[in-house]
């Protein structure tokens, strides 16, 4: 069913609040394989975590970065993945790791609370405006992510893993378009030359920074 018009500002901050997880990577850049299910475990679950503490909590206390709620978020996403490596008889001893994972989401908030307080306002003002640039915006994160996991788990040279991107993220792209035709606005052709010709430039930078980080990191 179709969340209705009321309760989309709802979803769209709830949305917001964790869509900048697309933009985060662990500390370690890589993993011992015998723990690498754990910590796949806690990337992909962080999200869902950070939903259930706002749905519970509301999200002030996730906006205010109180101790309390990270300490809840971590105790949450360590006891579902270790209870998820357990199950698949797979090592969950890092505690640690799924600290360092919600420690760099935590650091993010102030961004994310600035960016929560425009969409509230614009909510308010041009509820429309609001929602094309959100989809602006889940689209370019959409590609950063992807670019990111893409360079983390392949050596693919960086045109193709750009190329990836654009075909992994190629729904949100359309949802741009479709978002402004919903407005009787259009989004045009060069406006979408110009985000993916930005989204590019920083693909070139993290594809570079995650492969070093490999490096070094295999090098330890």
């Amino acid at each position: 069913m179709k969340p209705s018009r009321s309760s989309q500002p709802c979803l769209m901050i709830l949305r917001i609040l964790v869509m900048g997880l697309g933009l985060l990577h662990p500390h370690r850049a890589t993993a011992a394989d015998e723990l690498q299910y754990f910590h796949d475990c806690v990337k992909h679950e962080l999200p869902a975590a950070l939903r259930r503490f706002v749905i519970a909590n509301g999200p002030d206390r996730l906006n205010r970065a109180e101790d309390s709620a990270r300490t809840d978020i971590v105790n949450d996403l360590f006891s579902a993945c270790r209870q998820s490596a357990l199950d698949s008889a797979h090592r969950a001893d890092e505690r640690s790791y799924v600290d360092e994972a919600v420690g760099s989401f935590f650091k993010e908030i102030p961004w994310i609370v600035e960016l929560q307080h425009r969409t509230e306002q614009l909510l308010k003002t041009d509820p429309d405006k609001a929602f094309e640039e959100q989809a602006v915006r889940a689209y370019s994160f959409c590609l950063e992510g992807t670019a990111r996991r893409l360079a983390q788990t392949s050596e693919d040279p960086i045109d193709t893993i750009e190329q990836g991107a654009l075909v992994g993220c190629s729904r949100n792209r359309q949802v741009v378009f479709d978002t402004y035709s919903s407005h009787g606005k259009s989004f045009a052709p060069v406006e979408m030359k110009a985000l993916e010709k930005e989204s590019h430039d920083k693909v070139s930078a993290i594809v570079t920074k995650i492969r070093n980080d490999v490096r070094k990191t295999k090098q330890q």
